[in-house]
């Protein structure tokens, strides 16, 4: 009588191998992934694990995290750090979340995180285990999924935007009209070709109903910058982004 199945091309014996790795294997092989591995803790917060990899991403060892609680949070761009807490308390679910990273050097590296939440007995949440990989820049390319202009980010696939770092909670209508604004900044948008983006006609566009639309997320915008202008308004012409920070 044959044994239990095995899919073809996958060695039994290897499969023993990898069991029997004992946990100075394991870790050797984890810090030679190119990709960071980390577990961090809640509470009391910070780090209580992360690969060798951290130091070719970032400039930082691993003991320097270790030494700083506040680490995780202080490794990503400011203008990202709504998304980190968000990750902190829910994980990434089945989307990666992409954020910058600071390097030790001060420059950006674009990193793309994948986490699973970890739960103590009484279902209380108690650390975020995860990988992160430097990706290429995803404001640039053929097909861009994250857009930044001064300090704003929009995140075009999440449909999500923040403004200095704190997220600006935008109608489906407010969102495509940022997003045309912003696709070419300082470029003059007319009121016909803003209401045709939101589903109206070009007479439509000429009247008070686009000024309503620029009116309501132009407001958005100046509550989370604290006043800072983003949309002007070009006389008899329309309207364009300026990028401030």
């Amino acid at each position: 009588m044959s044994g239990a199945p095995v899919r073809e091309g996958v060695d039994p014996g290897a499969v023993g191998r990898a069991r029997r790795l004992g946990g100075h294997e394991l870790l050797r092989l984890v810090d030679r992934a190119p990709d960071v591995i980390f577990r961090y803790r809640l509470s009391p917060p910070g780090y209580e694990f992360i690969s060798r990899a951290i130091t070719r991403m970032t400039g930082f060892t691993p003991e320097e995290l270790y030494g700083d609680p506040s680490s995780a949070l202080k490794l990503v761009h400011h203008d990202d750090q709504a998304i980190a807490y968000d990750l902190l308390l829910r994980g990434t679910g089945r989307m990666p979340v992409i954020v910058r990273w600071l390097r030790k050097d001060g420059s950006t590296v674009w990193v793309e995180q994948r986490t699973t939440v970890v739960f103590n007995s009484a279902r209380e949440l108690v650390a975020i285990e995860g990988i992160a990989r430097e990706i290429v820049d995803p404001t640039i390319g053929s097909r861009m999924y994250v857009r930044v202009r001064g300090d704003l980010r929009i995140d075009l696939d999440r449909g999500r935007v923040l403004l200095g770092g704190r997220d600006v909670r935008l109608t489906p209508s407010e969102f495509r009209l940022l997003v045309l604004l912003t696709d070419q900044p300082g470029r003059i948008v007319s009121r016909a070709t803003i209401m045709e983006a939101l589903g109206n006609t070009a007479h439509e566009g000429t009247g008070r109903s686009c000024e309503v639309h620029i009116s309501k997320l132009r407001s958005k915008l100046e509550e989370r910058s604290g006043g800072a202008a983003h949309i002007e308004t070009v006389r008899r012409k329309g309207y364009r982004f300026i990028p401030v920070g």
